[in-house]
């Protein structure tokens, strides 16, 4: 199962691959981590994360092809595994956890700031299921800002919903990088389309 491929801004012939389906649902398909090509998908070899279960965004840094960033929401079914944002500064050989929420808490977005790629966005996604009930978010849910390409990071709270939030998409303006959306998951009332202009510092609806 797949949850999400990206190429390399700098060599389109080099593939990653992040296995697992991107979804939630009683039959989904796990996967056994992430995957590199380097000569258009006509090989490939696994790079490791092979407990992450479920990768469902990479991104590459378009200055420094070495450096990747993978989003790990973790096994569905249990807590653990390998869940967050992991960063690669050797090609893929090793992997540091650079965001780390919870044992019950994985990543399901990144989003890479098109004017520094050192700005990145993540979105925290809370997530269970067992036999009887999906419990799809919780109060770890949310999004999280690192201005220093990862080494550390805050969550960002202004203007979101006030209960617990769901699954989180992100994506920031290519023209605008001071504009940053998300669609998000929360109760009736406070679901729906955010806006950001002010680099995710604070947000409306």
């Amino acid at each position: 199962s797949i949850g999400c491929v990206s190429l390399d801004p700098n060599n389109p012939e080099i593939v990653w691959v992040g296995t697992g389906e991107n979804v939630s649902g009683r039959h989904v398909g796990w996967g056994d981590g992430i995957y590199r090509s380097p000569n258009g998908g006509k090989t490939w070899e696994n790079m490791g994360l092979k407990m992450s279960h479920h990768i469902s965004k990479i991104i590459i840094d378009p200055k420094d092809s070495k450096i990747i960033y993978a989003a790990a929401e973790g096994p569905l079914w249990s807590a653990g595994g390998e869940r967050g944002v992991y960063k690669s500064e050797d090609n893929g050989k090793t992997w540091i956890l650079s965001l780390e929420i919870s044992k019950d808490t994985g990543v399901t977005d990144i989003a890479m700031d098109p004017s520094n790629a050192d700005i990145m966005y993540a979105a925290a996604y809370q997530r269970r299921r067992n036999v009887a009930v999906f419990m799809g978010g919780g109060p770890e849910s949310g999004i999280y800002k690192t201005g220093d390409a990862g080494k550390s990071w805050r969550k960002l709270t202004v203007g979101f919903p006030s209960g617990d939030m769901g699954r989180i998409g992100l994506a920031i303006s290519p023209h605008d990088p001071n504009i940053v959306y998300a669609t998000i998951e929360a109760d009736e009332k406070e679901c729906g389309f955010y806006r950001s202009t002010d680099k995710g510092e604070s947000w409306e609806k």
